[in-house]
């Protein structure tokens, strides 16, 4: 799968995905460890399951529509 499929699959969830190939890519092929509406109870799970080196993203926009953000 890859990370737009697993972005679109998973929509509004954070995701811990694992990368086949080391190699850059925008949309890498890899596999969707875990999912969870909340970050907090994703990474502890992803801690007590020990694993490590996964990417993790947000399956959404950041900003709720109607918002705005400033830096």
């Amino acid at each position: 799968m890859t990370l737009s499929q697993a972005k679109k699959i998973y929509d509004g969830e954070w995701i811990a995905f694992k990368k086949k190939s080391c190699r850059e890519s925008e949309n890498p092929e890899g596999n969707v460890l875990l999912h969870h509406k909340d970050r907090w109870t994703l990474d502890k799970k992803l801690f007590e399951m020990g694993k490590v080196d996964l990417y993790i993203t947000f399956a959404g926009p950041l900003v709720k529509e109607g918002f705005a953000v400033m830096f």
